[in-house]
């Protein structure tokens, strides 16, 4: 039988998303954190969550789907969040993910939860790094290399997740988050950033 021309022409189901208290939690921190419009910033979390995802599964690293959907959706909320301290958006991410997710059992160790949110944006390798947050901070490369750097991870799941969340504003995003670095923490860009 003929598949129909809107079958045929149907974009293939967007990869899922956790739906835990944990999960929903981190969407409506993101919600009240983030000031941008459109879905740039929302699917460039989901994008990383999704990679990380991946990568754990392909080296078998465990990792709780909901705590890494938490942290994916608050890995740069410390560049934007007014009421969190630290010296870098890094730590302040950190003290963000603390301050709103104490109220929730977290399945794994405090100083994986907090190297994911420290190191995700680390560009070398990082030595004595656990696994999980090896796997967020190579998922983060393969989110700004947009798939050029996939890690051992196939092409098709890479770009599928490219499609299933597009960039929409999510250049402007980048731009704000350059000049808010640079303006107020310029030295985050080489500690915390290259080493």
């Amino acid at each position: 039988m003929l598949e129909s021309a809107t079958e045929t022409l149907t974009a293939p189901a967007a990869p899922s998303l956790p739906t835990s208290p944990l999960a929903a939690h981190a969407d409506e921190v993101f919600e009240a954190t983030s000031p941008y419009d459109g879905d740039g910033f929302r699917n460039h979390c989901r994008r990383l969550f999704l990679f990380t995802e991946m990568l754990l599964a392909r080296e078998g690293t465990p990792l709780a789907r909901d705590l890494a959907y938490a942290i994916a959706m608050c890995h740069d909320l410390g560049i934007v969040s007014r009421g969190d301290t630290g010296r870098t958006y890094l730590e302040r991410s950190r003290s963000l993910f603390a301050r709103e997710m104490a109220g929730y059992e977290l399945s794994a160790a405090q100083d994986v939860v907090d190297e994911c949110l420290i190191y995700n944006h680390r560009l070398l390798p990082v030595p004595n790094l656990s696994p999980q947050a090896d796997a967020f901070r190579r998922a983060v490369q393969i989110e700004h290399t947009r798939g050029l750097l996939r890690f051992g991870l196939p092409k098709a799941p890479v770009a599928a997740v490219f499609a299933a969340y597009p960039r929409d504003n999510f250049d402007r995003v980048l731009l704000d988050f350059t000049w808010r670095t640079l303006r107020h923490e310029p030295l985050t860009l080489v500690n915390g950033i290259f080493f």
